[in-house]
C-alpha cells in the first residue's frame, strides 16, 4: 500500500513560521545578553584592535541591534497583516498600538533612576535618551501608520511601501546630521539622531537609522504574511540569499553612483551609509540560513546521528585543550621575551585561548542537553529578559545592579565566563517565568485583576 504523506495544512505553516522567527528571535537575544555583559564588564585594557579576538567579537556584535530591530518588524508585519479585514477592523492595529505604546513607557522607565530622583530632586539627562525599546515602539506605529495607508490607496503593494521607507530612512541620515537640531528639546532631538556634541548622554538607538532596519525586515514579514506557502521554498531563500549577496557586494557603488543625483536636491553625499544595508544584508542571509535549517531540520539530524556520531566523542574537546595548552604554555615558557605574532593582532597565545575557549564549549554541549522548546520560548519573551537584564545589569530603575562594581574591570576569562553566567540565569528565568508571573500578580493585585479580564 501507498503510504500518505503528513497533509500540510494553513495552520500548521502558520506555525512553522512563527518558530521560524522565534528562532531568529531567541538567538537575538542571546547575542544582546551575551554582547551587553562582555561591553560593559571588559576591562579598557582589552578593548583594542591589537586584540584579534576582540575584533572577533566585535563583527557579531555589530550585527545584534541590526537582527533585533528586523526580527521586530517582520515579526509585527507578519501578524498585522495575517488578518484580511479593514484598518480599522483589524484587531492587530489597536493590539500594536497599544503594544508600541508599552514599549516606548517601559523605555523611558528603564531610564529613571528612582534613588537618583528620590536623594536630589532631578533627573540626569540619561532619562531623555531614545534607546532600543523606545525605537522598536516608534518603529511599530510608524509601520502601522504604512499599512493604514497602503490600504487606503492600493496602488503599490504594501512590502514595497515598506522597502521604499527603509532606504530612504538609510538614505536621509546624513542630511538629517547636517541639519540644524538645535531648536528642538533634547528629548525630540534625540529621538532622530545620535547627537555627539561632547553631552555626557546621546541616544545609542534613534531613529535614523534603526528604524530603517524594522522597515526592511516588515517589508519581509508582509510578503511572507501574504505569501505563506512559499516561504518554505528553496525558491524563496534562493531569492532572499541572492538579494543579500547583490546588496552586500554592489550597494556601495550604487549609492556612489546615486549620490550626485541626491545632491542636486539638496541631499548630504549618501555613500558612506552602505554599511547599514551591507549589515541587513548579512541578517538577510542569516534568516534564509534559518529557514533552510528549519526546512531540513530532520534530515540534518538523522545525518548527524548516523553519520556524524564520532563528532559525539570526547576526542575533540580533548584535542581542543591539548593543543591549546599548548600554544599558551610554547608562549609563556619558549617565548619569554616577546609574544610570537602569526598575524599582526593574533598571537600563538590567543590562538592557544581560543582553542581552550573551543574545548570548553565541546564540553558543555555534551554535558549541557539541548532543550528546543526552551530556546524557542526565549524568543517568545523577550520584552521581559529586556526589562530585567537592565534592572540587573545597568542598574535601571533602582540605582543598584552588576555595573556598580563590575564596570570595565574584567579581564576577558572572568567577563566570558560572566556573560555565560548571565545567560544561563535567564534560561532558567524564561523556563520558570509562568511561576514567576504568578508570584508578583499575587504580589500586585492589580495585574492579576487585568489578566483575569
Amino acid at each position: 500500500m501507498r503510504a500518505q504523506g503528513k497533509k500540510v495544512t494553513k495552520s500548521s505553516i502558520t506555525h512553522n513560521r512563527l518558530v521560524f522567527i522565534d528562532i531568529a528571535r531567541s538567538i537575538a537575544i542571546l547575542m544582546m545578553l551575551e554582547g551587553h555583559f562582555i561591553y560593559m564588564a571588559l576591562a579598557e585594557h582589552y578593548r583594542s584592535e591589537d586584540y584579534f579576538f576582540y575584533n572577533l567579537w566585535s563583527f557579531p556584535r555589530g550585527l545584534t541591534a541590526p537582527l533585533f530591530f528586523t526580527v521586530s518588524g517582520l515579526v509585527f508585519t507578519y501578524l498585522l497583516v495575517r488578518r484580511k479585514t479593514p484598518f480599522f477592523k483589524n484587531k492587530r492595529v489597536k493590539k500594536g498600538g497599544w503594544r508600541a505604546l508599552k514599549l516606548i513607557g517601559w523605555g523611558y522607565l528603564l531610564q529613571v533612576n528612582f534613588f537618583l530622583l528620590l536623594t536630589t530632586g532631578s533627573l540626569n539627562d540619561y532619562a531623555l535618551i531614545f534607546h532600543v525599546l523606545q525605537c522598536i515602539g516608534v518603529s511599530l506605529l510608524l509601520i502601522i501608520v504604512c499599512y493604514g495607508i497602503s490600504k487606503t490607496v492600493k496602488v503599490v503593494p504594501f512590502f514595497i511601501v515598506l522597502i521604499v521607507a527603509g532606504i530612504l530612512v538609510f538614505i536621509y541620515k546624513p542630511t538629517l546630521h547636517a541639519a540644524d537640531l538645535s531648536g528642538l528639546h533634547p528629548l525630540f532631538e534625540n529621538m532622530l539622531l545620535r547627537i555627539t556634541d561632547g553631552r555626557d548622554y546621546s541616544s545609542l538607538f534613534p531613529i535614523f537609522p534603526f528604524v530603517g532596519y524594522a522597515f526592511l525586515g516588515a517589508a519581509v514579514g508582509a510578503f511572507a504574511s501574504n505569501n505563506p506557502q512559499r516561504v518554505y521554498t528553496h525558491s524563496f531563500v534562493f531569492v532572499m540569499m541572492t538579494i543579500a549577496f547583490l546588496v552586500y557586494f554592489f550597494v556601495a557603488d550604487l549609492l556612489s553612483f546615486f549620490s550626485p543625483l541626491f545632491e542636486s536636491v539638496g541631499w548630504e553625499p549618501v555613500a558612506e551609509e552602505a554599511y547599514l544595508f551591507t549589515n541587513f544584508s548579512i541578517v538577510l542571509f542569516g534568516l534564509a540560513v534559518i529557514i533552510i535549517l528549519g526546512k531540513h531540520k530532520r534530515r540534518l539530524r538523522l545525518i548527524y546521528y548516523r553519520k556524524l556520531q564520532f563528532l559525539r566523542s570526547w576526542f575533540f574537546p580533548i584535542a581542543f585543550y591539548s593543543a591549546g595548552a599548548a600554544c599558551v604554555l610554547y608562549d609563556l615558557l619558549i617565548m619569554e621575551a616577546q609574544q610570537l605574532m602569526v598575524l599582526p593582532t593574533l598571537s600563538v597565545n590567543a590562538i592557544g585561548q581560543g582553542l581552550l575557549f573551543v574545548g570548553v564549549i565541546l564540553t558543555a554541549a555534551k554535558l549541557i542537553r539541548w532543550n528546543y522548546n526552551l530556546f524557542i520560548k526565549m524568543g517568545q519573551h523577550t520584552l521581559s529578559i529586556y526589562i530585567v537584564h537592565m534592572i540587573i545589569l545597568y542598574a535601571s530603575i533602582f540605582g543598584v545592579g552588576l555595573k556598580n562594581s563590575l564596570y570595565r574591570s574584567l579581564d576577558p576569562w572572568s567577563a566570558l565566563v560572566g556573560a555565560i553566567a548571565f545567560m544561563v540565569f535567564f534560561t532558567y528565568f524564561v523556563k520558570h517565568i509562568e511561576k514567576i508571573n504568578r508570584f508578583y500578580r499575587g504580589i500586585i493585585p492589580f495585574l492579576a485583576r487585568k489578566k483575569n479580564q
